[in-house]
C-alpha cells in the first residue's frame, strides 16, 4: 500500500523538477541572449561534443543530482529545443516566472475565477500526464489555419516512435520546426520526462504518443 501510494507522489515531485528546469531555460532565453545562442548550439549533439560545453556551465547546476548521463542528454536535448524556438517566443512582456516555478514546480498561471478547478492540480489517476509530443502534432494538424497535412504529421510521428534513444534526439528537432510552423504549443516539461524515461519505456511512451495523435486527428481529412 505503501509503495503504490508512493509512486504518484514521486511522479509528482519529477514533474515539478521537469516544470521549474524548463521554465529556466525559457527565462535563460529571454532574458540573455548569449545563453541562447550557446543552448541552441547543442541541438542534435551528443554531452561530448566540443559545440555542446559551453552548456555544461548553463545547465550542470540544474540537472539531477546524481543524474547518469541518459537523463542529463534528455535535459540538453530539450533546452536545446526550446533555445532554437524564434526569437518572438520568448515576449519581452512577459513577467518572469522562474522563481514561482522554483518555488512551486510549475509556472506561474493567470488568477483563477472563483469555482473554476486549478490546473495545476494532477489529474486522478495513477501518473499526472501531460500533453504528448504525439497529441502536440495531432493539434497541429486540426488546427485551424494549419500548414501542417495529415500524411505529414503521420509519417513523422511513425518515424519518431520507431526510434531507439539516440535516434528520437536526433530527430526531434525537424519534428519541433514542423510544429512550429502552426500554432500547436508544446508541453516541454512532458517533453523531457518522456525523454528521461524513453529508455526503459519506449513502448509505453510511443504508444500514448500514437494513441493521443489518432485521437486527435480522427477526425481530419487524409491526404
Amino acid at each position: 500500500m505503501t509503495f503504490e501510494a508512493s509512486e504518484p507522489s514521486k511522479r509528482q515531485r519529477n514533474r515539478a523538477t521537469y516544470a521549474a528546469f524548463t521554465a529556466h531555460i525559457e527565462h535563460l532565453c529571454r532574458t540573455d541572449p548569449g545563453a541562447r545562442a550557446a543552448l541552441r548550439a547543442g541541438l542534435r549533439r551528443d554531452l561530448d561534443h566540443p559545440r555542446t560545453r559551453p552548456m555544461h556551465r548553463l545547465l550542470t547546476p540544474r540537472l539531477p543530482e546524481g543524474c547518469d548521463d541518459k537523463t542529463a542528454q534528455a535535459h540538453y536535448t530539450v533546452a536545446s529545443l526550446i533555445a532554437a524556438q524564434p526569437r518572438h517566443a520568448f515576449s519581452p512582456d512577459q513577467g518572469d516566472d522562474e522563481d514561482t516555478a522554483d518555488e512551486h514546480g510549475a509556472k506561474k498561471q493567470a488568477p483563477r475565477e472563483e469555482g473554476e478547478p486549478d490546473e495545476r492540480q494532477a489529474p486522478p489517476g495513477p501518473t499526472p500526464y501531460g500533453s504528448s509530443f504525439g497529441a502536440t502534432l495531432g493539434q497541429a494538424v486540426t488546427a485551424k489555419g494549419t500548414s501542417m497535412r495529415m500524411s505529414a504529421a503521420e509519417s513523422r510521428i511513425n518515424l519518431l516512435t520507431r526510434q531507439s534513444l539516440r535516434g528520437i534526439h536526433l530527430h526531434l528537432p525537424a519534428a519541433v520546426n514542423q510544429v512550429r510552423t502552426t500554432d500547436a504549443s508544446i508541453d516541454w516539461e512532458q517533453l523531457l520526462a518522456d525523454l528521461v524515461d524513453w529508455q526503459y519505456q519506449s513502448g509505453r511512451i510511443s504508444r500514448r504518443w500514437l494513441q493521443d495523435f489518432y485521437r486527435i486527428t480522427a477526425g481530419a481529412d487524409q491526404d
